[in-house]
C-alpha cells in the first residue's frame, strides 16, 4: 500500500470578512493541491495570491470555511499531523535579546529535546546556514537576512519530514539566496519534502521539482517544471524590417511580442498558429527573418502567461 502524499488539500476554502461592511474575501478557493513524499513544491503568486493563508490552514493557524487539509494523511486540524513539520514564516521575529545559539537551543526544549541532542544539533543547523561566527551574538543586531538564515534554522530543529517556508529567500543578499538554495536542495536529497511559498520566480525555477501557480485564490496550473515552461514555448525570430511597416502596431494586432537586443530586432510569436501568420507577412516582403528557432520560455514568463490565460 502506498503512503499518504506529505500534502493533499480538497476544495480548501478560506473566507474573510473585513470592516464594518463586513465586506467577503476569498483568499483560498477550492484548492485541490496534492504534494508527494520527497519533493520541492514551490507555490508561487504574486503578493495576495492566497499563499499566506494557505500555509495559515495547513498549519492550523487559521480554519477553512470549507473543505479540507491533511499532512501525511492526517487532519490538520490534528496536532499529530504538526508533529514532524518544521515552519518558517514570512518575516520571521524573535526574542532580540537571545543569541542566535539560545533561540535554537529554545527551540528545541519546545520539542522536548534532550540537552545533549539541542546542543549538538543547534552546532550543526547554525553552521549550515552560516551562522556559526555569530552564534553567540544577540539577535538585535542581525540583519533582516540573518534572521532569515535563523529562522530556517529553528525550522529544522525538530529534525522534520515536510518542511513548510513561507518566503524564505526574502531578504537574502544574492550569494546568501545561493547558500540557502543549496540548503533547500540539501533537505530533498536527505529525503525531507519541501513547500515553499515565492514570488522570487528564478529562485523557483532553479530548485523545484513541481510548480503551483495561484492566483486570486485559485489555482491556475499545477505541474512539473519542465510541463509548464513546454506548455509555454513560442518562437523566437530575429528579423529585418522594410522602412514603411510599423511593426509595433502588427505586434499588437496579433499578439507578438517586440524585442531589441544587441541592435537586432527580434520578435516572440507564442504559437504555432500565430507563426503561419509571420510567414504570410514576410511572404509580402515587409519582413525578412533572419533566423527562427523554439524559444525555451522561464517560469516568469510562463507565470505571466497563465494569468493572461485565466483573465482573457
Amino acid at each position: 500500500m502506498s503512503s499518504p502524499p506529505a500534502i493533499q488539500t480538497e476544495r480548501l476554502t478560506k473566507h474573510y470578512r473585513l470592516g464594518v461592511t463586513r465586506r467577503k474575501i476569498e483568499a483560498v478557493v477550492d484548492l485541490d493541491l496534492e504534494v508527494g513524499e520527497g519533493e520541492i513544491f514551490a507555490f508561487i503568486g504574486l503578493n495576495g495570491a492566497g499563499k499566506t493563508t494557505t500555509l495559515k490552514l495547513l498549519l492550523d493557524h487559521a480554519r477553512p470555511t470549507r473543505g479540507s487539509a491533511a499532512i501525511f494523511g492526517v487532519n490538520c486540524r490534528d496536532p499529530r499531523a504538526r508533529a514532524r513539520v518544521g515552519y518558517l514564516p514570512d518575516l520571521p521575529h524573535f526574542y532580540r535579546f537571545l543569541t542566535a545559539r539560545e533561540l535554537i537551543d529554545y527551540c528545541g526544549r519546545l520539542f522536548g529535546m534532550k540537552r545533549s541532542d539541542r546542543k549538538e544539533r543547534s552546532r550543526r543547523l547554525l553552521g549550515l546556514v552560516g551562522l556559526s561566527d555569530r552564534a553567540d551574538e544577540p539577535l538585535k543586531g542581525f540583519s533582516r537576512g540573518m534572521l532569515q538564515r535563523l529562522g530556517l534554522a529553528q525550522a529544522l530543529i525538530n529534525d522534520p519530514v515536510l518542511v513548510l517556508l513561507d518566503e524564505p529567500l526574502g531578504g537574502l543578499d544574492p550569494i546568501g539566496r545561493v547558500e540557502l538554495r543549496e540548503v533547500i536542495s540539501g533537505l530533498k536529497r536527505e529525503g525531507c519534502t519541501v513547500f515553499f511559498s515565492s514570488h522570487i520566480l528564478d529562485d523557483a525555477q532553479r530548485i523545484a521539482d513541481r510548480v503551483g501557480i495561484i492566483h486570486r485564490g485559485r489555482l491556475l496550473a499545477c505541474g512539473s517544471l519542465e510541463d509548464l515552461l513546454l506548455k509555454n514555448p513560442g518562437w523566437d525570430v530575429e528579423l529585418e524590417v522594410s522602412g514603411d511597416l510599423d511593426l509595433e502596431a502588427v505586434c499588437r494586432r496579433y499578439g507578438w511580442r517586440q524585442e531589441l537586443s544587441d541592435g537586432r530586432c527580434h520578435i516572440v510569436i507564442p504559437d504555432d498558429e500565430s507563426l503561419k501568420e509571420f510567414y504570410a507577412l514576410a511572404a509580402s516582403g515587409q519582413v525578412r527573418p533572419q533566423s527562427i528557432g523554439r524559444r525555451q520560455v522561464n517560469l516568469e514568463e510562463a507565470f505571466i502567461a497563465e494569468l493572461d490565460r485565466w483573465q482573457g
